[in-house]
């Protein structure tokens, strides 16, 4: 599973929204993107091993002023780690192991956010059961970050409060 994420996010090209090879944009300003870097050589602090990415890509022209981040890999972290358990808002995965579907629902759970997970699995009995003990607001089966607009969206703890979209996010605004 390492690997085929090291080579993924590899082949993932950094660079201005306006060309259509591009799957990572620039962060929001400079000063987010050197708050990323911080959590980098806090995550290597904490243990870490940053295993892919992690630099500012070499660009070109007006994308060289931009505030742009490689798509990072990180290994080595327990789930207590303040990398592991914030929000980072760049292009950073934590790559954590558990032994059982149990131990990966307490890592998931344990976190003071809830907005959304994913779980891959060969039986879709396996991605129910595990879904409905995860505390999140939206959770993809064998996909990610894939929104059907007139579905519900929204978090829980502080990942999020109610739902937007959906009959879930009208109704608070329905008298019935």
């Amino acid at each position: 599973f390492v690997e085929a994420m090291i080579e993924e996010v590899r082949e993932y090209k950094v660079g201005p929204p306006e060309d259509p090879e591009t799957r990572i944009g620039a962060l929001i300003s400079h000063a987010h993107r050197d708050k990323v870097e911080g959590y980098l050589r806090l995550a290597v602090e904490e243990g870490g091993q940053i295993i892919a990415g992690g630099k500012r890509p070499a660009l070109e022209g007006e994308s060289a002023a931009g505030a742009f981040l490689q798509p990072t890999l990180v290994t080595g972290l327990s789930s207590q780690c303040r990398t592991v358990q914030e929000e980072i808002f760049g292009p950073v995965l934590s790559i954590l192991t558990f032994r059982s579907p149990e131990e990966a629902v307490a890592q998931a759970n344990n976190t003071p956010y809830g907005l959304s997970a994913g779980i891959w699995s060969d039986k879709g009995s396996k991605i129910f059961s595990i879904a409905g003990a995860l505390r999140a607001g939206v959770i993809w089966g064998n996909t990610y970050n894939k929104f059907d607009p007139g579905s519900p969206f929204g978090g829980y703890k502080e990942g999020g409060f109610g739902r937007e979209g959906g009959l879930h996010g009208l109704l608070p605004y329905i008298n019935l």
